[in-house]
């Protein structure tokens, strides 16, 4: 059959279509870290964010203090909470914060987020925003070089059209 160059028939249009389709049911691709810990966490949200922690610290014991956090008592909305955590550390190469990360206790998918620092950093310091789905606990868990986990809580009481929530 003789048909112009570049031009294409429906049945090549299909065949190409179809691959396309089977080749992305089967490519496999990886899980964030958020997902699989939301997979492990499945059986029960309200122990979420403690399994979660736990799947971070594991045993480590937790200290109280050293965080500062800027958050809103009362955020008139859940979509757009903005936040500011720094940490208390030197930065040297003694001791530093190597990670600092975000919690919520009444999220379904309880890790907000997680912020890596090196010496050249100069300061443990985030600042964004993130969605709670109601009033809640915000943690923030500082790890440092030495193993040991910086931990500190804020309630954020999240209103519905101004109403309390």
């Amino acid at each position: 059959m003789d048909r112009p160059y570049g031009t294409t028939t429906r049945r090549d249009l299909l065949i190409a279509s179809g691959t396309c389709v089977i080749s992305a049911a089967l490519t496999p691709f990886p899980l964030s870290a958020q997902e699989k810990i939301a997979n492990e966490l499945k059986p029960d949200l309200v122990d979420a964010w403690q399994m979660a922690m736990r799947a971070i610290t594991g045993d480590a014991k937790l200290v109280e203090g050293r965080i500062s956090m800027d958050l809103p008592e009362i955020a008139e909305n859940g979509n757009v909470v903005p936040f500011t955590f720094v940490v208390d550390s030197s930065m040297t190469g003694q001791a530093y914060v190597r990670s600092l990360r975000v919690v919520s206790t009444g999220n379904p998918q309880p890790l907000i987020g997680t912020f890596r620092f090196t010496l050249n950093s100069g300061k443990a310091a985030i600042s964004s925003r993130m969605r709670l789905a109601k009033t809640q606990d915000v943690v923030a868990l500082a790890e440092l070089s030495d193993g040991t986990f910086l931990v500190q809580k804020k309630n954020v009481k999240v209103t519905i059209g101004g109403c309390g929530g």
